[in-house]
């Protein structure tokens, strides 16, 4: 379901929102998804703020203690007040289906709370540590503020404070830190009288942020939001003068409510939440006209408006999918008549090569959509869908509520723009199986079509020439590694989700040893397509924390492979078993029999698995290992 945007209703009032609210969670069993919907309609700050609360309160916690959706937990830390975020973020979360335990530091407390050794927020052992800081953390420290040495070397000095302590916070705290790069306020700016020192200034705030900005890049776990999309999507930075003066607040509810916003689409990333797949509608959206009426020549792209705003849409369109996002079309057309303008028209810039997958009839797209999930092998929650058509987003969002419905405007200028602001699709990094992603499905479908000429499934396999790599984790692979923990649902046998603080520490510091594994056959790599967590219990038993696998390669006889390889080292290594554990799902039924078909028998606890070792079970002769054997190794 849509969640920036709103669903095309009409937005509720604060108190027509809270009455709502009230009235869902008070169900018997309460009506998360009228609770999802009604949020979605609210865009005024505040009053999401009160929604918030009216979650975080004793009725709300009551009614979602049971509720069946991911959770996560964040640490908050900051420089002014923020006591508006902890219910912004946690109804700007939920609106993305995820419920999360926040708790937050005092007022102006970063620092201290983290040199201290964090005892107000350890115990909660975060997946997320938010750090929102002003100006004022910058300032506190310098004497004269119209001495721009000592204010250029401040702001030279900063970037370094600021990774020492996110370096310690991530020792103490674990989980992956968040921070966001500084507003200048325009009091510090508007105190200098000459416009040369106004220009020193902000040459050297600029030059700051961009040195917080490369952290990202030069700390391990770590987040670094740029406080300029906020601005753009609050609208504006900072609080009233008085509320500034009388309660300590440096931002306005705006931009408080853009950073949860943020924070949202950052814990979405680290669960795996994001959407992978835009099925694009073609009509009026992809192109100006409908093709059926005007035809190939007659349909408006590139030139001029409005043929710039859909070439607009289709360039952002190809920059998503070469950073992983798979593209599909589901279009009410005659299917010859479509392709040949997709592939055919002078100025198109998207084409039928770059889809995985397309519907063009006269079919509802509801059930299009669902039917191009089950080809591709992934859930409809994972297809965002975007449509000029005002009827057809309606119907996507009462027939498939599951799908994320984008509510365009009626300008096309801003279809681009409206789509890429959403950030449906981020991610914490992208990787090179993300960069090939369309190309692996298109291989896919062509093993499909070998499967389909087979005699049999021992003849379809043979004709694979199947070949298995495990390697272990290592700082090329760990982003890989984090990135399948977080996105696989199906063949995903504990539901636990490593973060790439844990993933970073592979077999030290208490954390799992992780190992991955290289997929790849007669049609091309399949690239990095399984992550295994295994650690050595005090009696030398092997555990199996947990296994995921790509939904690219079922039915092939790689999970089976790759466990039995785990029991053969561990027999190898001398370990008296190795114990493993199904946690069911919504999504990974179909493996629940992994375990005792591989000669795992239960133990006393449900969902508990041992292997005693006695009797390996036989490996697939259609799956060359072509790793060495000794590549599981377990601190």
């Amino acid at each position: 379901m849509s969640v920036d945007q709103g669903t095309g209703s009409a937005p509720a009032t604060g108190r027509v929102a809270l009455a709502g609210l009230r009235a869902s969670l008070g169900g018997t069993p309460p009506d998360l998804a009228a609770v999802r919907e009604l949020l979605d309609r609210v865009p005024d700050p505040l009053d999401l703020e009160a929604a918030g609360r009216l979650l975080r309160g004793a009725r709300g916690r009551a009614a979602l203690a049971d509720a069946d959706l991911p959770r996560t937990r964040l640490a908050l830390l900051g420089s002014s007040t923020m006591d508006a975020l902890p219910p912004m973020i946690t109804a700007a979360a939920f609106r993305r289906g995820i419920l999360p335990e926040i708790r937050m530091a005092g007022f102006n407390q970063w620092q201290l709370e983290i040199a201290a050794g964090a005892p107000e927020l350890s115990t909660l052992r975060p997946r997320l540590v938010g750090c929102l800081l002003d100006d004022a953390a910058v300032f506190d420290r310098v004497a004269d503020p119209v001495d721009l040495d000592e204010v250029e070397a401040r702001c030279a000095a900063f970037p370094a404070e600021l990774a020492g302590w996110a370096t310690a916070a991530r020792d103490t705290l674990g989980g992956l830190t968040v921070l966001t790069t500084i507003p200048l306020g325009p009091l510090r700016s508007r105190r200098l009288v000459s416009y040369a020192a106004r220009a020193r200034l902000a040459a050297a705030w600029s030059k700051m942020n961009a040195g917080l900005a490369a952290l990202a890049a030069e700390l391990p776990s770590t987040v670094v939001l740029d406080h300029g999309d906020l601005a753009e999507a609050a609208g504006g930075i900072f609080a009233d003068h008085r509320m500034r003066q009388v309660a300590g607040h440096a931002y306005a509810p705006g931009y408080l409510l853009a950073y949860a916003e943020e924070l949202s689409r950052v814990a979405a990333a680290d669960l795996g939440r994001t959407a992978k797949c835009l099925v694009l509608d073609l009509d009026n959206t992809l192109w100006d006209g409908v093709v059926g009426d005007v035809g190939t020549a007659g349909l408006r792209i590139g030139g001029s408006y409005p043929g710039t705003a859909h070439t607009e849409l289709q360039r952002l369109a190809l920059d998503l999918c070469a950073q992983g996002v798979l593209l599909a079309v589901s279009s009410k057309n005659d299917e010859p008549v479509a392709l040949a303008a997709l592939d055919n028209h002078p100025e198109m810039l998207l084409r039928s090569a770059h889809l995985v997958a397309r519907r063009i009839d006269w079919e509802p797209k509801a059930g299009n959509v669902r039917a191009m999930a089950a080809e591709l092998n992934l859930g409809s929650d994972a297809f965002v869908f975007v449509d000029d058509n005002p009827v057809e987003r309606e119907l996507m969002r009462r027939m498939a509520p599951e799908v994320t419905t984008v509510e365009l405007p009626d300008d096309p200028a801003r279809y681009a723009a409206t789509l890429a602001a959403r950030g449906d699709f981020l991610v914490l990094s992208v990787t090179d199986e993300d960069r090939d992603r369309t190309t692996l499905y298109r291989r896919q479908a062509r093993r499909r079509e070998v499967e389909q000429q087979a005699t049999s499934l021992a003849d379809h396999l043979a004709r694979l020439g199947t070949r298995l790599t495990v390697e272990p984790c290592t700082p090329v692979n760990a982003g890989r590694i984090t990135q399948l923990f977080a996105k696989t649902n199906q063949c995903n046998l504990t539901g636990v989700r490593y973060g790439a603080d844990e993933v970073d520490r592979s077999g030290t510091d208490g954390a799992p040893t992780f190992f991955t594994a290289r997929l790849g056959d007669t049609f091309g790599d399949h690239g990095l397509i399984a992550a295994i967590a295994l650690d050595r219990a005090a009696d030398g038993t092997w555990t199996i924390g947990n296994f995921v696998l790509s939904c690219r390669v079922f039915s092939r006889g790689v999970e089976n492979t790759l466990l039995g390889l785990v029991l053969r080292a561990a027999a190898a290594a001398g370990a008296p078993g190795v114990t493993g554990t199904f946690r069911p799902t919504d999504r990974n039924g179909r493996f629940a029999e992994l375990y005792p078909s591989l000669g795992f028998h239960p133990t006393g606890d449900t969902g508990e698995f041992r292997h005693d070792l006695a009797r390996l079970p036989d490996l697939s002769p259609f799956i060359e290992i072509t790793h060495e054997p000794e590549v599981f190794r377990v601190g």
